[in-house]
Parts: structure tokens; sequence; C-alpha cells
């Protein structure tokens, strides 16, 4: 018997719900959208977006303005960070305007809008102020909640004060 060598052939059918893909393409176009509307990203002349922030051979650019290296004259190392988002903007928007780089602060200016309606301590005393309110409130539903039962308790009382009364009026007239 000669060596016969069987080629098998294996056919695989694939099929794939692309339904799924579809849906995420539509929310990112739409993120996407959001992004350029609040100016985090710029619409281009061939119909996508470009981010504001381009890196280049290494080096950061906002709109074409070059972020130099630099170096850390001094840090500091604190514990837990206790700042909220407002501080630590605050931090940023100083850090930068402090580095002296007309070109990237006009970049940053133009790029990011940093408007804190409050200062950190500002919005610390209207949450204590709040949270005092909100304790008085307390205070003062469950003062309401404790005449409530009083009244119903009284009120009871009275009832079956009416209904003894009742009664002995009608085994008075039975006689």
């Amino acid at each position: 018997m000669p060596d016969k060598k069987e080629i098998a052939t294996l056919s695989i059918k694939i099929s794939v719900d692309s339904t799924d893909l579809d849906k995420l393409e539509a929310q990112l176009k739409r993120i996407e959208g959001l992004m350029v509307s609040t100016g985090l990203k710029e619409p281009t002349s061939v119909g996508f977006s470009a981010d504001k922030f381009i890196i280049k051979n290494g080096q950061m650019f906002i709109d074409e303005a070059l972020i130099p290296s630099g170096t850390i004259k001094s840090a500091k190392i604190k514990g837990t960070a206790t700042d909220d988002a407002a501080g630590t903007l605050d931090k940023i928007n100083e850090a930068f305007h402090n580095s002296g780089n007309k070109a990237f602060i006009a970049a940053l200016n133009e790029a990011i809008d940093i408007n804190i309606p409050v200062s950190h301590g500002e919005f610390t005393e209207f949450k204590q102020q709040v949270e005092s309110e909100f304790s008085q409130l307390q205070a003062s539903i469950t003062a309401i909640q404790q005449t409530i039962a009083d009244s119903d308790r009284a009120l009871a009382a009275s009832l079956e004060h009416l209904r003894a009364d009742i009664q002995a009026a009608k085994s008075g007239w039975q006689l």
C-alpha cells in the first residue's frame, strides 16, 4: 500500500455581532462632541477633532506653544492631602503663572478656564453652617414627633374617658 497523505480541510465560519461596537462608536462620537463643545478638543477642517495637547519628539505642546524642560527647585512632602479640587486648581494655576513662560501662560489661559467661585475656607464655613442648620432641623423634627406622640396619647386617653362616660350613661338609662 502506498503511503497516502490525506489533507484535511477545516472550515470555520465566524460571525461577529457589531451592534455593541456600533453603540460604542456612537458613544465615543458623543463624548468627542462634548469635548469639542467644552473646548477640550478643536474641530479641524478635515472633519475630526485634534487635541489641544500634542507631543512631538518628546516635547509637549499646547496649541504649538512649547513647554520647555524644567527643574523642581524645592519639593515639600506632606501627609495625607486634605485640599479639595478648588485648592488644588489654585495651586496648579499659581505654579504655572510663576513659571514666567509667557507663551505657555497665554496658551494655558486660552485652553483652561479656572473659575472657582469660592475659596476652600468659604466652602468649609458654608459646610459647617449647613451641618449646624441640619442638626437644628433634626432636633425640631424630633421635638415635633414627640409632640405628636404626646398628643396621640392624650387623645386616646380622652376617647377612653368619653367611652367610659357613654357607657356609664347607657347603664344609667337601662335601670
